[in-house]
């Protein structure tokens, strides 16, 4: 969900995209009027799903006005993608244009360490630290640090079946997901689209590879 466009200041960062601020001193200049209507056209792409036309307007808009709640719309859009490097980007701005409060912050903050971790987890490929001792049994963990080990060594049958062990005993997302990137590895498809479908249920709106996540499973659907 995105914020509708208001003339209030950034609030809670946390829900959908803001409008700008802008002063009615502007309010009939032609720049921060074209602003509003890219605004209204990219916050329109975003709830049918088509994100990259609503970076690009989100985009436009901030190029016209400058404004931090504008930057902060369009990390939001990149972050729904999964365009970590751009999301982290505009989330900077946002942090060094705006105003936020500490609550604000801290949660712009969270959104960018996210992101830098889904980052960390692309390069690897498949969650390599073991969830907390909180939420996996001692012969989960074992069998999780197993498959991850398997996996470096691209015996990914071995990784396989230590993955199976661990979601026995824990079904994290964690070890779904390395459960469908292990499954794509021996050439398994369904498994790894039903894999990574069951990863997704688990996320929240916001988790920063949602998008990366949805587009691996229309590749595998090869659509």
């Amino acid at each position: 969900m995105l914020r509708a466009l208001a003339l209030a200041s950034l609030l809670v960062v946390s829900a959908p995209l803001v409008g700008p601020s802008l002063s009615s001193a502007h309010a009939q200049d032609d720049r921060v009027a074209q602003a509003r209507t890219l605004f209204t056209e990219g916050q329109r792409a975003y709830d049918a799903g088509r994100f990259e036309e609503a970076a690009e307007k989100m985009k436009a808009a901030y190029e016209l006005t400058r404004s931090a709640e504008l930057a902060f719309n369009v990390g939001r859009v990149y972050e729904r993608m999964s365009a970590y490097e751009e999301a982290i980007r505009y989330f900077r701005i946002y942090l060094r244009q705006g105003s936020p409060d500490e609550a604000a912050r801290a949660d712009v903050q969270a959104r960018i360490s996210a992101l830098q971790a889904a980052q960390r987890r692309q390069r690897e490929q498949v969650f390599s630290a073991a969830p907390s001792n909180d939420e996996l049994t001692q012969e989960a963990r074992a069998f999780f640090l197993r498959g991850v080990a398997m996996y470096r060594r691209r015996q990914y049958e071995a990784a396989m079946q230590a993955f199976i062990a661990a979601h026995r005993f824990a079904p994290l997302p964690e070890v779904l997901y390395n459960l469908a990137v292990t499954a794509e590895k021996l050439g398994s498809r369904q498994d790894a689209i039903d894999y990574y479908r069951e990863y997704l249920r688990g996320l929240p709106e916001n988790a920063p590879d949602r998008g990366a996540i949805e587009r691996e499973i229309r590749r595998l659907r090869g659509q």
